[in-house]
């Protein structure tokens, strides 16, 4: 066993495999205090399984990325498509499908390979994306399509992956004003689903979580006036944690909110962490993931792909700005959005799929100089 741990070769950026082991280890005492023994088996197994992603991942060169982005990318499709019509609901979403007795979010799959798609479509066509009408083909269609897809039961993940992707975009130096038109249609988009929930029964019959979303903008900013009682009892309860966390914390595994606040292992964790370790534990967690951002500006900056540059900073980006997103909710600054914390938060494909991205990052990390993808 010793010997097989020794020919184990880490490669790629040092800093990133350390922030990820000091994260992963976090995560299980921290779901330990949460969840317990029974959870925290499963959790560890599904970390375990990351673990072991990211050191296969980061061991292919990255150009094989871009056919497999494009072959992932089709099958997320079948996927999004396949859990509208058979997927499994729960709390009233179907976000999941089940194969072998185990549940997965394709929505994770889709997270993943739609911006490895948008990756090698920016670095492929560069040349022609000035022109809105290829720029649509090419880029904005794939991307919208797959928002569409993840909107009916996922609002919140539909967003962030339009997000992500128009980030992709401002990376990949597409023209602003287009970047600024879509952002506008997006929220012409936007208000207009709000609008058609909330005051017409046509709404709610088209998408019937919309009537979710509508509760939890209108509790969050209701709230901003004053009025106590209409307040999110999941935030509510995170607010409680946090004001007895304090700046030092009431200790591991001392936490008097984790039997109380729901989904404590899960979407609102980080209230948890600073709970038990005040502020200081909330503020070196946000620190991990700013770090992880840093170096994979570092990469970007340093690697001759354009692919591998737009693959480094749109996978990176997506993974900590989602866990700042669960952070603004727990801390009252955002409506709950139902956002895990990525590499702490106890879940299941989530985990892999952050993980397999992070390997992605180190492929490229491990080979900078490789411009072979560019040539071909």
């Amino acid at each position: 066993m010793s010997s097989w741990i020794k020919n184990i070769n880490l490669e790629g950026d040092k800093t990133i495999w350390g922030v990820v082991l000091v994260l992963s280890l976090f995560s299980v005492v921290v779901v330990y205090s949460t969840a317990g023994w029974h959870s925290l088996f499963n959790h560890i197994t599904k970390l375990l399984l990351g673990l072991f992603a990211i050191y296969v991942v980061h061991k292919i060169k990255f150009k094989y990325f871009s056919k497999l982005g494009q072959i992932g990318f089709i099958f997320s499709l079948v996927l999004l498509v396949l859990v509208l019509l058979i997927g499994v609901s729960i709390n009233g979403a179907s976000r999941w499908l089940q194969i072998a007795g185990q549940q997965f979010q394709p929505s994770d799959v889709a997270k993943l390979t739609i911006l490895i798609f948008m990756a090698r479509q920016i670095s492929k066509h560069r040349e022609y994306l000035n022109d809105l009408k290829d720029l649509i083909w090419y880029v904005l269609g794939p991307l919208v399509l797959v928002c569409l897809l993840i909107l009916p039961n996922n609002f919140s993940t539909a967003a962030l992956v339009f997000i992500n992707g128009l980030v992709l975009m401002f990376v990949g130096k597409i023209r602003i004003k287009f970047i600024a038109g879509i952002i506008g249609v997006a929220f012409v988009g936007t208000l207009t689903i709000y609008s058609a929930a909330k005051f017409t029964p046509l709404g709610t019959k088209i998408m019937p979580r919309s009537a979710t979303w509508v509760s939890r903008i209108d509790s969050f900013f209701i709230d901003a006036e004053g009025d106590e009682q209409t307040k999110d009892f999941q935030q509510t309860q995170a607010l409680v944690a946090i004001q007895n966390g304090g700046v030092t914390g009431v200790g591991p595994g001392k936490s008097t909110q984790r039997s109380i606040l729901p989904y404590s292992s899960s979407d609102f964790i980080y209230a948890i962490i600073i709970e038990e370790y005040g502020l200081i534990g909330g503020v070196m967690a946000l620190l991990f993931y700013l770090i992880l951002m840093f170096r994979a500006i570092r990469i970007a900056l340093r690697v001759e792909s354009v692919f591998g540059s737009l693959l480094t900073i749109g996978l990176m980006f997506s993974l900590v700005f989602q866990a700042l997103i669960n952070m603004l909710v727990s801390v009252e600054i955002m409506p709950v959005t139902g956002q895990t914390l990525p590499l702490i938060s106890m879940g299941g494909t989530s985990i892999v799929f952050s993980c397999i991205a992070i390997g992605i990052v180190l492929s490229v990390s491990r080979d900078a100089t490789d411009r072979t993808y560019e040539k071909a």
